[in-house]
């Protein structure tokens, strides 16, 4: 895809007056932001806090919308400054799964505490996850973090994906239609999309299983979590669609991303606009009010996340950086950056030896999970506990 072309897609472009300083520091005259798709509440999010942020320093800020290992490769390739996405990102980059390169990500700010649940069409049998049983037909979207909590899922029944129907679907906002469509009868997804308000309102509307709680089901908790590392956090949904009210839910934050070598000044100075200017944007939008410090407090205490040195330095200024959040940060970080240098080394010896290192290709995808075989390595998924 072009440059120009790139940059023509769901961009913001205002006529601005010069851009703002801040005491010794001047705002860039643009930031290039990509998103998640037309149709997630991450990109409408960003729509709207980022007008504001446009009228209020100065800064022309483009929002280019892809599937996430597209915007996370416009990252890594400088074509963006910023990315925002689910932290499933940080697990899929960083384990190099198809169409993803690990790199050196940071966490920048929280963008919302997105509720994660089991969508049904209203008049199907399904009402508790014990109800799935073989033959079930489940949406299956292009995205590995996906499969990996969909066969959580059926790990938590006993099943194997022989025993279901899989239904591809071509993108996130397909994996919802599907289920108002009645081509499959269980989707993965988030009750905030704004593509869910649209399913909701089909003749026979839609229903959420709840997570079982370990007091009801222990055995069926613990496969699913063992799955994927991000399913740690659960409560009941209170935002998004009405049928998700209430419902017990996986939370997933989704998350403003950077690279390491992006300017310090640039993000502390973007965590403190979010920060200090919550009321200028807050009532732009329904998920606007998961961007506060409290927010980022919560995603810092409760998950050991990579954070950019910019972010350190506001919740240092603010006095909330902790020992113990510095000792999970550096161990993080570290992390982070040993899969990364892994991952560079095993490009250097797939070229010389001629192998495809297009992250998509099977022969890259067969490549890299020999090196990290051969050199006693597990996943990154595996070694990380957050």
């Amino acid at each position: 895809m072009g440059w120009k072309k790139l940059l023509g897609i769901g961009i913001l472009a205002f006529l601005v007056p010069p851009t703002l300083a801040q005491g010794d520091f001047r705002w860039p005259r643009q930031i290039l932001f990509g998103s998640t798709e037309v149709g997630t509440a991450g990109y409408s999010l960003l729509i709207a806090w980022s007008a504001e942020f446009t009228a209020n320093t100065g800064v022309q800020a483009r929002v280019s919308p892809g599937a996430t290992p597209t915007i996370t490769s416009w990252l890594f390739e400088r074509r963006v400054e910023f990315t925002s996405a689910p932290l499933t990102v940080l697990v899929e980059t960083m384990d190099g799964e198809p169409g993803y390169r690990p790199g050196p990500l940071r966490v920048v700010f929280p963008a919302i505490l997105t509720p994660w649940g089991l969508m049904t069409r209203g008049d199907t049998p399904y009402r508790r996850v014990q109800d799935i049983g073989p033959g079930v037909r489940l949406a299956w979207p292009p995205f590995s973090y996906f499969h990996r909590i969909l066969d959580g899922l059926l790990a938590c029944r006993g099943l194997t994906r022989d025993q279901v129907r899989l239904v591809p679907v071509a993108n996130y906002s397909a994996n919802s239609r599907v289920i108002a469509e009645g081509s499959a009868d269980i989707a993965f997804t988030s009750p905030v999309s704004d593509v869910n308000v649209e399913v909701e309102g089909n003749p026979r509307g839609i229903r959420w299983l709840p997570v079982p709680t370990a007091q009801e089901d222990r055995t069926c908790l613990q496969r699913w979590q063992r799955e994927y590392p991000l399913l740690a956090l659960m409560r009941s949904a209170d935002l998004g669609v009405q049928s998700a009210r209430g419902v017990r839910m996986f939370v997933i934050p989704s998350v403003y991303y950077t690279r390491a070598d992006v300017s310090e000044d640039l993000v502390y100075h973007l965590v403190k606009w979010l920060d200090e200017n919550h009321a200028l944007y807050r009532e732009k939008h329904a998920m606007a009010r998961f961007q506060t410090l409290e927010s980022l407090r919560f995603v810092v205490e409760n998950m050991a996340v990579p954070l950019h040195p910019g972010t350190v330095r506001y919740l240092r200024e603010k006095g909330l950086w902790t020992q113990e959040m510095e000792r999970r940060q550096q161990a993080t970080v570290r992390l982070v950056d040993q899969y990364t240098t892994l991952y560079e080394r095993a490009v250097e010896l797939a070229r010389a030896r001629r192998v495809s290192t297009d992250p998509a290709s099977e022969a890259w995808q067969r490549f890299w999970r020999d090196f990290l075989a051969q050199n006693r390595v597990p996943r990154f998924s595996e070694a990380w506990r957050p």
